[in-house]
């Protein structure tokens, strides 16, 4: 997931000045490049994998294709991320690069099938490589930087076991693990033994895939549970129960949750929450009043799928009747080909009606990279274009996209928080189907009762900007509770309540 509250959390903090260490416990060889692209200092990280790997002080070196040892007459065929290599017209290996241009893999095949595949760490070494059997992973081995492996991960269906390198076993406890999660669980515990001090409080981004590691901890430390998006199941009673058992209170992103959990479980047995937002406020307010064009932006993730052809046709008649609204639909999914699914989708929803596909035309992305104007064939008229679709790949990412949006729409149950902290810092009303803390009915936006009544919410504040500049007055008051020296402010302050109750 691009958008985390960790992220986002760690970034608030150290822009802060507030002391924290990000501990990433999975195998994640380019992370430091995603810790760069979202402004995190890696010298504030601790990667368990580079500590069982034994990589300490790695300089940073550019790999070249010709580092790699490549046989006698090996051709090379370039794709913009990918090239093809072919040994005596037989498929030799395929090379794919990360969005940076770095080496990410490299896969070698054998009699047509795949032989093992080489993965890089983005400091420019090999990090890994996994062998196939039968064109299946069979096992991956870990190397350190001199390319020795440290430990070897079965990969098999039923044996998952982890076998030590009798050269590396000084630094472990066994020999050979049941799974890679009893590897993980002992370095954990010996980084955290040695590197916690009693005042220190750890906040984990709660997921069931690392939850349980930090039972043992609670003994001894604050553990706070922070509840984001969909990335935890919470209508799962027990599991809920389990992670949060010995926990002192836990943090979501919106009161919807508390909703969907009380419908599961007494919210008696369970500890205090706070609702505390994970993306800070910025004054950033949009131009959508300096443009002609009312452009309304649609959250296509959220959509209730039942109602997406009501929404769409009903945005269409409404694009017809008012020739200056446009459409902007946005996705936040990174998914591949989600762009021309969403376009494939409108597209089938235009040809209900000639004059939808006479008049609302998709904006031409090539055309417009290079400063042109859609003109039709057999007309001398330029025609505008109404529609866009855009895939949002960070926070900062989706303010850019809201610089002239004039309204949002959002249907999620919940709304999708990023959203609304955009909307509020754009100063942009905003269209929701349930209540939030950040979108209040009559200030900032419209709580609907009902989605077939958008249309009504949609004109008020289309053709009366009196009532677009009360919600822009209504936003510009909550970007002030929520900034990020105040969201830190909220961490800080409920910690040093819940250590001051211990005290007295």
């Amino acid at each position: 997931m691009m958008f985390d509250d960790a992220v986002n959390l760690l970034r608030m903090f150290q822009q802060s000045g507030e002391a924290n260490t990000t501990l990433i416990l999975n195998y994640s060889p380019h992370i430091r490049t995603f810790l760069y692209q979202q402004r995190i200092l890696p010298e504030t990280v601790w990667n368990l994998f580079d500590t069982i790997q034994g990589l300490t002080d790695v300089s940073v070196r550019k790999i070249r294709l010709e580092d790699i040892k490549w046989p006698q007459g090996v051709e090379f065929f370039y794709t913009p991320f990918m090239i093809e290599v072919y040994l005596n017209q037989e498929h030799y290996a395929k090379i794919n690069f990360s969005q940076t241009g770095n080496f990410f893999d490299i896969t070698y095949f054998e009699g047509g099938q795949t032989n093992h595949q080489l993965i890089f760490d983005d400091r420019g070494f090999v990090s890994s490589i996994i062998y196939f059997e039968n064109d299946q992973p069979y096992y991956q081995d870990y190397l350190n930087l001199q390319g020795t492996w440290q430990f070897r991960e079965f990969l098999g269906t039923e044996n998952h076991q982890v076998l030590i390198n009798p050269e590396a076993q000084a630094t472990f406890a066994k020999e050979v693990y049941q799974d890679i999660e009893e590897l993980i669980n002992e370095k954990l515990d010996q980084y955290l033994t040695s590197a916690l001090t009693k005042d220190d409080t750890i906040v984990i981004s709660s997921d069931v895939q690392h939850n349980h590691f930090f039972q043992k901890i609670k003994e001894n430390h604050h553990v706070i549970l922070s509840f984001f998006g969909d990335r935890y199941p919470i209508t799962n009673q027990e599991q809920l129960l389990t992670d949060l058992t010995d926990t002192p209170f836990f943090v979501v992103d919106s009161l919807n949750k508390i909703e969907t959990i009380a419908a599961n479980v007494d919210l008696e047995q369970l500890p205090g929450f706070y609702e505390i937002p994970p993306y800070d406020t910025h004054l950033n307010l949009g131009h959508s009043q300096r443009k002609k064009e009312l452009i309304v932006y649609v959250n296509f993730d959220n959509l209730p799928a039942d109602q997406i052809q009501y929404v769409f046709t009903t945005l269409f008649e409404m694009m017809l009747k008012n020739e200056w609204i446009d459409l902007l639909v946005g996705t936040q999914s990174q998914d591949f080909g989600r762009e021309a699914y969403i376009k494939q989708v409108l597209e089938s929803y235009l040809s209900l009606k000639p004059e939808y596909e006479q008049e609302l035309i998709f904006v031409d992305k090539e055309k417009r990279a290079r400063g042109e104007n859609r003109v039709l064939d057999d007309e001398e008229e330029i025609v505008r274009e109404r529609i866009d679709i855009e895939t949002i790949h960070s926070d900062t990412d989706l303010i850019k996209v809201l610089k002239y949006v004039r309204i949002i729409l959002d249907f999620g149950t919940p709304a999708d928080v990023l959203t609304q902290i955009a909307g509020i810092s754009g100063g942009i009303p905003q269209v929701n189907l349930y209540s939030s803390s950040y979108v209040k009915h009559g200030e900032n936006g419209w709580i609907l009762e009902d989605i077939s009544d958008f249309e009504e919410a949609l004109l008020y504040y289309l053709t009366n900007l009196e009532h677009w500049n009360q919600s822009l007055v209504h936003s510009v008051k909550k970007i002030e509770q929520y900034t990020r020296g105040e969201i830190v402010d909220m961490w800080k302050n409920t910690i040093k309540e819940l250590k001051g109750n211990e005290k007295n």
